[in-house]
């Protein structure tokens, strides 16, 4: 679901968190029918009549770091503001436009899509005092809106039409925290795909905004004080704060509602540290403000709490930078947290706030061959997620640790659940897999079995595909878990259309999960790929650590080597396998590409991180160095980056696969100026290559940005791959809607 309810991680007993911030009938055999774009007019197709090249704004600059010189020619199109930077943007994108609209693939994949979405969809309804929240959406409405239910079962009442916040759907319901009561609640909305909030407060009982307009948010939290008439939230400082106070450093601020926003009081702010962003929560029960607080996007995190009635007196828990920690939940003065301190497949333990030194933790689920994920804690059980070969188990244990049983959901499946209290007896789950959109399922406690509360209303599946997992050996000797996902009736004859994802980051797991643009590429007769390379989380702290930093390469040749695997194991061959990947798996496919040119037929990237010496320098770049590293205090860093930044190892006169790259001009979270200055560097040193940017007008990053146009960023990834890997096109199936 678009939008979060984001709740506390321990109120009254306890939210259910995770440790990391995408048919009917039978396969019918036959050919995609489609007309053709040049029929009865005069002139060539569309498609062989490509647009020129337009020539990119270049200023020679050239950058000396570390004694090393580095080019960067194109330096002015990170200034999107200029006149001649706008030109060259709009005949770019006019280019590509006019290249993927003339695909006959498109029209009849992007019917699809909106026939295959056009459901209600709802998330786990969230309880707060007696009343349950949920996001919801109506069919194609192109955002997520909030409505609230006076009883579990009961009939919905909407509380914000996300329809009214904007003409052109672009506004989006970015996260909501329910004061304890349910009687009020804190929202972010953001604008165009922007991390950028603006926070407001409503009334549930009337469903009307109260006066408190709160700015400088981006990845902002709350929670709400005993009295419901006052909240504490994490924002950045704004032009009114000391200028002392580090721009780019969370604070923490207590807001009085009907105040304005120049009365908060400070409540929190570590002074000297630099990028350090904050995630609050509140336990009212316990009378505790909690504070996570991390560098950037280190899972490496300290933990502080304050009395909610004295936030004044804040104690440390555990300190920032340390190791990685995240606490799940307090019962009174006693915490329970997930840690890779000297576990670096996590283990789950209890800490007295009034001893807490690591080396008085109690373990109470020790580390084990598969990754701990997240827990819920209960009046007298723990619920606990362990990554089981990219699989999800669900077990349950009592207090002190003692197993008691398996939650049996099925295969290849992922599991996420919703805000709980330690008294509950059951636990909300939604459950995901590769072939089936989500459900959401009761899970007893007392009997561990789960059965459907709300099944999925979507009039597609696909229920008849094959899907298998393959470890590949890594270039090193590492098993690399790959999903492959295809029609059964496809011959494996070594010549499928064949489309490679990954993307080997920030300790981020692919789970399994049913998306569209997977359904329709099987359905349409290609093989479907998800390569779990190292620089994710699958296998724990020492899986992430092992693809980043001084080792990215390995991400780099654990995705080679499944390529590889894939043509040697007659899935596929070179000129009709193709990858794809966005935001840092965008760095993954481009990275790939410049290296192995031979192994892929066509690539798209999209979002992509490409400068990897500069990128420190743009929007929220600074956050990524506990990933990738410091290119200006590090010297071997440096010299990491600039071996494999995409924007500096183009070559010239190399013929690359085709490529088309997507980016939106409001992402700030990847700035579009990485995918402007790599496309104007391939088209200059790589002339003979065939290279597309195409740039989605008032959208951002991924989250937040409206349905159409996340369509329409998935109909032309997939027209684009199919139109340059060839192959035949099977039929898309009709969606029988009276099954919905």
């Amino acid at each position: 679901m678009t939008g979060n309810i984001i709740v506390d991680t321990s109120i009254a007993g306890e939210t259910g968190t995770t440790r990391r911030s995408f048919l009917v009938g039978g396969i019918a055999a036959g050919t995609l029918a489609v007309a053709d774009p040049a029929a009865g007019q005069a002139g060539a197709d569309p498609r062989t009549n490509i647009a020129a090249v337009p020539t990119a704004p270049q200023d020679g600059t050239i950058d000396t770091l570390h004694g090393t010189a580095v080019p960067d020619p194109f330096r002015p199109l990170e200034d999107s503001s200029r006149a001649d930077v706008q030109a060259w943007i709009e005949a770019e994108d006019a280019r590509a436009r006019g290249f993927i609209d003339a695909l006959p693939v498109r029209k009849p994949v992007h019917a699809y899509f909106e026939a295959a979405l056009d459901y209600p969809r709802t998330s786990i309804p969230a309880r707060f005092g007696s009343r349950h929240f949920t996001f919801f959406s109506e069919g194609l409405a192109n955002q997520s809106s909030l409505g609230v239910q006076e009883h579990l079962g009961g009939p919905r009442r909407t509380l914000i039409d996300a329809a009214t916040l904007s003409k052109d759907g672009t506004v989006a319901i970015a996260g909501m925290f329910p004061d304890q009561g349910g009687n009020k609640f804190a929202y972010l909305l953001s604008e165009a795909g922007s991390d950028r909030e603006t926070l407001r407060v409503r009334d549930v009982d009337t469903a009307q905004d109260r006066s408190d307009v709160l700015s400088w948010c981006k990845h902002t939290s709350v929670a709400w004080a005993h009295d419901g008439r006052s909240f504490f939230y994490s924002r950045y400082p704004g032009d009114n704060d000391p200028a002392d106070w580090y721009r780019r450093g969370q604070i923490v601020c207590l807001h009085r509602l009907g105040e304005p926003q120049a009365s908060d009081r400070l409540i929190f702010r570590l002074p000297g540290e630099r990028d350090v962003y904050f995630q609050i929560s509140a336990s009212t029960d316990s009378d505790l403000l909690k504070i996570v607080a991390r560098y950037g996007t280190s899972e490496k995190a300290g933990y502080f709490i304050a009395p909610l009635r004295d936030p004044s007196h804040i104690s440390e828990i555990f300190p920032i930078d340390t190791a990685g920690f995240f606490p799940v939940a307090n019962v009174g003065a006693t915490h329970y947290a997930l840690t890779n301190l000297g576990a670096p497949k996590w283990r789950l333990v209890r800490i007295d706030q009034v001893d807490p030194k690591p080396d008085r933790w109690h373990t109470v689920i020790p580390e084990s061959e598969a990754a701990l994920d997240s827990a819920a804690v209960f009046e007298g059980r723990l619920v606990v997620k362990h990554l089981d070969n990219v699989n999800q188990r669900i077990s349950i244990y009592d207090l002190s640790g003692e197993y008691l049983s398996t939650v049996a959901l099925g295969g290849l499946e992922s599991v996420a659940w919703g805000r709980h209290y330690e008294r509950d007896d059951h636990l909300l789950l939604e459950v995901n897999d590769y072939k089936r959109p989500s459900r959401i399922e009761w899970l007893d406690l007392e009997s561990g079995k789960a059965s459907i509360f709300r099944a999925s209303a979507a009039g597609h599946d696909l229920g008849d595909a094959v899907v298998r997992q393959v470890f590949v050996t890594g270039r090193d000797g590492a098993k690399i878990p790959m999903t492959l996902i295809h029609r059964p009736d496809i011959p494996m004859d070594g010549s499928n259309r064949t489309l490679l994802y990954a993307y080997g980051g920030f300790g981020i797991t692919l789970w399994p999960g049913y998306r569209e643009g997977i359904a329709s590429w099987v359905r349409l007769g290609g093989v479907y790929a998800i390569a779990s390379i190292r620089g994710g989380g699958e296998y724990g702290q020492n899986w992430h650590d092992a693809g980043r930093l001084g080792n990215k390469q390995n991400s780099f040749d654990d995705f080679i080597a499944s390529a590889e695997w894939l043509i040697t194991n007659g899935i596929t061959r070179p000129d009709r396998l193709g990858m794809t990947g966005a935001s840092n798996g965008g760095l993954l496919v481009l990275a790939v590409m410049l290296q192995r040119p031979d192994l892929f037929g066509a690539v798209v990237a999209g979002v992509p991180v490409t400068d990897m010496i500069r990128f420190p320098k743009f929007t929220f770049g600074v956050n990524w160095k506990p990933e990738y590293g410091d290119p200006d205090n590090s010297e071997a860093d440096f010299k990491t980056l600039l071996a494999y930044s995409p924007l500096h190892n183009v070559r010239k006169n190399v013929k690359y696969p085709p490529l088309l790259v997507l980016t939106a001009d409001h992402d700030d979270r990847v700035a579009p100026a990485h995918s402007y200055k790599f496309v104007a560097t391939m088209q200059s040193q790589a002339p003979e290559s065939q290279v597309f940017l195409a740039v989605e007008r008032r959208a951002g990053h991924g989250a937040g940005n409206s349905l159409s146009k996340s369509i329409d960023r998935e109909c032309d990834t997939i027209a684009f791959l199919c139109e340059k890997l060839g192959g035949p096109l099977l039929d898309l199936p009709k969606i029988n809607r009276e099954q919905e």
